[in-house]
């Protein structure tokens, strides 16, 4: 203990922000995933699947409502604009306010004339366009926050969210019938009122930083950035959140319920994953500057290596995890765990591609596979679902993950040829050979769900690989962290 201390000390304030960030951001997602089984038990499957739906919602209709100003032009704008930051942020914040007012009331007009296409009721469609205002200014913040490192704020905010979320949620699920309030939708307000309180104060502070001064370049240099990336978060948006909206609406909300409670474990892996992508991005950036490019290669195959064996593991003991976090209702839910874990593992390649086309500034072809894959999956599970369920949504998924991470080889080889020539930084075939035999054993997964004794001597020679390489493991993944952190 006293040895992660005395490193912890050493740490830059970059790095001692990053790990702090990093911490509240697993928080997060851990007492909701320790929520889980509460939830899954006080709700039916129907109940269950409606926040997952009204969560796909709001994804899609934020990138129309504010064109992802507070994620992306936010980030950018803060290291371009020298002066003036809080009156940028609070000049992004109103129009980002009034953006999302017109789509609210563009959708309004469309829903009276052709009714209902979400499966939502106005009232819960209001709530998801608060929240997506409250969501919008919550980011803008901690991206100021983050942009200075000051960290403490954030992370206090973020696990005060993080903790008091699902509280609250169970509390109004729990007296939902004393109040005359249908369950489904007791969640999605437990939410939207806490995001709410906490988007006001955060709105205050920034009309008190800006003194009220809005400067309309910032407006322009808000929309001239994000505009042109619209089709890009629209695709990736699709590609993340179409599967639940689909088994929705030609399976239903018990079956949606079901398929909602295996993504949400699917994503448990992303918690990993993304940490070791975060920690990769700014070492393959450092790599590529420096043109040590052989360099890259070996971490990046360990890395996966590591991701494609957890998944497994999480594939092997799916029944077993599916048993804790919810009742007999969901049991059918393991069988779509394989291809929807897969997505972690093919989600860690294309990244590892696109970290080239990013540092390149390729940018173009990152928008263009995120095209490709989001109609690639709205034309799969258009043609699946209706036919095959929810099992057609998970593989579609997968399906439409491995057209993006193709694509990206693709690209990134054009961006070698182009920046690099004669230069190798992956090896696409072991790549390859590790996706082949990954996707093999998720295909087999679920016959080996009948055989437990097969299951669990495979979970044990997984974890045997693990120790046997630890050495290897620690050596790789150390060097990565200990120059990150200098």
């Amino acid at each position: 203990m006293n040895k992660l201390i005395k490193k912890y000390q050493k740490l830059n304030l970059q790095a001692k922000a990053s790990l702090w960030f990093l911490f509240a951001n697993i928080f997060q997602k851990a007492v909701m995933m320790i929520f889980t089984p509460v939830f899954t038990r006080v709700m039916s499957t129907e109940e269950f699947s409606k926040y997952a739906v009204f969560q796909s919602w709001e994804a899609i209709f934020t990138v129309f409502a504010t064109l992802n100003i507070s994620s992306y032009a936010t980030a950018k704008a803060l290291v371009d604009i020298k002066e003036d930051k809080e009156k940028f942020v609070f000049s992004a914040e109103i129009l980002t306010i009034i953006l999302t007012f017109f789509v609210f009331a563009f959708y309004i007009i469309i829903h009276s004339v052709y009714g209902g296409f979400d499966g939502l009721p106005v009232p819960i469609m209001i709530s998801l366009f608060c929240d997506i205002v409250f969501v919008a200014i919550f980011n803008f913040w901690s991206q100021l926050e983050r942009y200075y490192l000051r960290y403490r704020a954030l992370v206090i905010v973020s696990i005060f969210i993080g903790f008091f979320s699902p509280v609250i949620a169970f509390l109004l699920i729990k007296y939902s019938d004393k109040i005359g309030l249908y369950k489904g939708w007791a969640r999605i307000i437990s939410v939207v009122l806490l995001n709410g309180l906490i988007a006001i104060w955060l709105f205050y502070v920034s009309i008190k930083k800006s003194k009220f001064k809005i400067n309309v370049k910032y407006w322009k240099y808000c929309v001239v950035y994000c505009i042109p990336l619209i089709p890009h978060f629209l695709a990736a948006a699709f590609l993340q959140k179409a599967s639940q909206l689909f088994v929705d609406h030609y399976s239903g909300a018990v079956v949606s319920g079901i398929f909602s409670l295996a993504n949400s474990l699917a994503l448990m892996m992303m918690v990993f994953n993304d940490a070791l992508t975060k920690t990769l991005v700014p070492w393959t950036y450092k790599k590529l500057s420096e043109k040590k490019y052989k360099e890259i290669n070996n971490p990046i195959i360990l890395s996966l290596a590591i991701i494609g064996i957890l998944d497994l593991l999480m594939c092997l003991v799916a029944p077993e995890i599916v048993n804790i976090f919810a009742d007999k209702a969901y049991k059918d839910a393991i069988y779509a765990i394989p291809p929807l874990v897969g997505t972690c593992f093919l989600g860690f390649i294309y990244n590892a591609y696109t970290n080239v086309e990013y540092y390149y500034q390729e940018t173009q072809y990152v928008s263009f596979a995120s095209i490709i894959a989001g109609v690639s999956i709205v034309v799969l599970e258009s043609i699946l679902v209706p036919r095959f369920g929810y099992m057609a949504a998970a593989y579609s998924t997968l399906i439409s993950y491995c057209i993006y991470a193709f694509m990206h080889y693709i690209f990134m080889r054009k961006t070698i040829s182009k920046h690099i020539p004669n230069e190798h930084v992956y090896n696409n075939k072991v790549i390859l050979k590790l996706s082949v035999v990954f996707i093999i054993c998720l295909l087999i997964m679920p016959i080996l769900y009948k055989y437990t004794y097969i299951r669990y001597g495979s979970f044990i020679v997984c974890i045997i690989l693990c120790l046997c390489n630890l050495d290897k493991i620690k050596v790789i993944l150390g060097g990565i962290f200990e120059k990150n952190g200098k």
